[in-house]
């Protein structure tokens, strides 16, 4: 982000909320997360409504339990009790005391200072569609357990592809359960292409190969290879990471190079669209323009394929196409310029081999909702098993679906129909200023800490709903930016460690003790990095963050968790 975009996080006029945008987020938040019969007519149903009725109080965690009806002997009997019911119960209409309880006091995403990670609630056109859904049943593994259930998952593809650029015709996708899945398939896509000698023989008979990913990524990218049978430690490059989070292009080229010069494959190479405490946004262009110089460079016959963890980004597709210079909902220009920003690298998605949607994070889709976007359907091919394996499916409707290429035999419709549903009534403008809500949201908690002069930012180029920030005694520390900056040698030098330490701990204090007020903030052990030793080794830097993802979050939430600093 240029110097000028930076400067107006700290211009209270650039974080100012016109009411031209107010009226578009007013109209959009009663229209699909309102909760609304008269719009929903399943949240009159009696159990739904209780399960409602009972979050609008907007209690804290701790006080939840207490103001639930009976609410401790329920929680006793849900950690004591063991035994099926004996005799057979005859439905009366009135809602099971049981369930209501537990769906009413599990996680109240719908409280407006619930802003702790990239989780938030499903908008009402989602439950509904997740709800039909269910009580459909298909399973999307195979065609004539799918039904019309098959067609709307493509419906719902094709809408997607057509969204980031690739061809509708050329392209396919599985919807699956989560991200960590999606990202399995973007490391076996790759693994069956360059290694397809594993789909018999598995990981010990291979040729040499290194499976590249960004040290800036989810977790699930190395817990993955280790369910794939990868030997991490042997087979695994990790790219040194930017101070802004993204990936260091510089690494990466020596990386495939040194794999390429001595005929090491390199399956897949794993970037990120949005990471989940800063929202590092890796671009996309330069690797793929990199993997495919060096791979004419070295005569590699199959190229890396390239697989895009987005699951928390993917979102800011649904701004490709806004017109930045009209501002038809009149985003305010800290916002307005973060967000061109971050598309100038989305619209890079089309360059992906594949890439991960997780509708269920900010696409306010019920759990689970993830698609894998594939941007060549033949590539699919090279997971499919042995015909004879499925001798208990019809032969002549097993190619209608993706029945030999998937992981699993059950593949659930439900988060097909909430996709459906959400983009249906939502839309791209529904979207964007759901979207433009959080994003400016983020902006003026950002504007907000900077105000207090004890507080530095992580990487706020990085303009998504994550904020991560670490506090300092402004008692011992005059500069924030110096004080980072040593703690960012703590590698090469005892004394900055002992300074990062003290700081942290001094920091965790204050979260602990502040507890949940106006918002609720999660502690991180990684919301930065120090600088690299001369062995390439590095400290995780702890913080806390804030991300605003959740449509119901206001400045009134910001301004009380603020004034805790007043």
């Amino acid at each position: 982000m240029p110097d000028t975009c930076l400067s107006l996080l700290h211009d209270s006029e650039a974080n100012q909320l016109s009411s031209l945008f107010q009226r578009h987020y007013d109209a959009a938040f009663a229209d699909y997360f309102s909760r609304d019969p008269a719009k929903w007519p399943i949240f009159s149903e009696p159990g739904l409504k209780s399960i409602h009725d009972f979050r609008q109080q907007r209690l804290n965690p701790n006080e939840r339990i207490a103001a639930y009806p009976n609410g401790l002997a329920l929680q006793q009997h849900l950690a004591g009790h063991a035994t099926i019911a004996q005799q057979r119960q005859i439905p009366d209409g009135t809602p099971d005391e049981m369930l209501t309880f537990a769906a009413a006091l599990s996680k109240d995403w719908e409280n407006p200072s619930s802003v702790e990670n990239v989780v938030t609630m499903p908008c009402d056109p989602a439950i509904y569609g997740s709800m039909m859904g269910a009580m459909a049943n298909p399973n999307l593994a195979y065609s004539e357990y799918a039904g019309m259930a098959d067609q709307l998952e493509k419906y719902v593809i094709r809408q997607i592809a057509n969204q980031v650029g690739y061809d509708p015709e050329q392209s396919t996708g599985i919807f699956t359960q989560g991200g960590t899945f999606c990202n399995l398939y973007g490391y076996l896509l790759g693994l069956r292409k360059s290694l397809p000698m594993a789909l018999q023989h598995g990981m010990g008979r291979v040729p040499d190969f290194r499976i590249i990913n960004s040290q800036g990524g989810h977790y699930s990218n190395m817990t993955n290879l280790s369910l794939l049978g990868v030997d991490i430690k042997d087979k695994t490059i990790r790219i040194k990471v930017t101070d802004s989070h993204d990936m260091d292009y510089e690494d990466l080229e020596r990386q495939l190079r040194a794999c390429f010069a001595v005929n090491c494959r390199v399956p897949t190479i794993m970037v990120t669209m949005g990471t989940t405490d800063t929202f590092a946004v890796d671009r996309i262009k330069p690797v793929y323009e990199l993997r495919n110089r060096l791979c004419e460079e070295y005569e590699v016959e199959v190229k890396p394929h390239i697989h895009v963890d987005a699951a928390v980004g993917w979102s800011m597709i649904f701004f490709l196409d806004y017109d930045f210079h009209r501002n038809p909902l009149d985003i305010n220009p800290v916002t307005l310029s973060g967000i061109e920003r971050t598309i100038s690298r989305v619209k890079e998605l089309k360059y992906a081999d594949s890439f991960t949607v997780d509708f269920h994070k900010w696409g306010y889709v019920p759990y689970t909702s993830s698609l894998v976007m594939i941007k060549n359907k033949q590539d699919m091919k090279a997971l499919e098993n042995e015909p004879e394996n499925f001798s208990y499916f019809e032969h002549d409707l097993q190619g209608q679906t993706h029945l030999q290429s998937t992981i699993e035999c059950s593949r659930g419709a439900v988060g097909v129909f909430g996709a459906y549903a959400a983009l249906k009534y939502m839309g791209i403008e529904g979207y964007q200023t759901i979207l433009a809500h959080c994003l400016q949201n983020a902006n003026y908690f950002r504007h907000q800490l900077l105000k207090q002069g004890n507080v530095k930012l992580m990487a706020p180029e990085n303009q998504g709903p994550s904020v991560g920030f670490r506090l300092y005694n402004p008692q011992w520390v005059d500069d924030v930016c110096a004080e980072f900056a040593k703690e960012q040698q703590c590698m090469t030098n005892p004394e900055y460690m002992e300074q990062l330490r003290r700081n942290s701990q001094w920091h965790r204090s204050v979260f602990k003790e502040r507890g949940k007020v106006g918002l609720y903030t999660n502690w991180v052990e990684f919301i930065s990095r120090s600088a690299y030793n001369p062995t390439g080794k590095y400290s995780y830097i702890p913080g806390e963050k804030a991300v605003f993802m959740n449509p119901a979050t206001g400045r009134s939430q910001i301004d009380l968790f603020m004034r805790y600093y007043s």
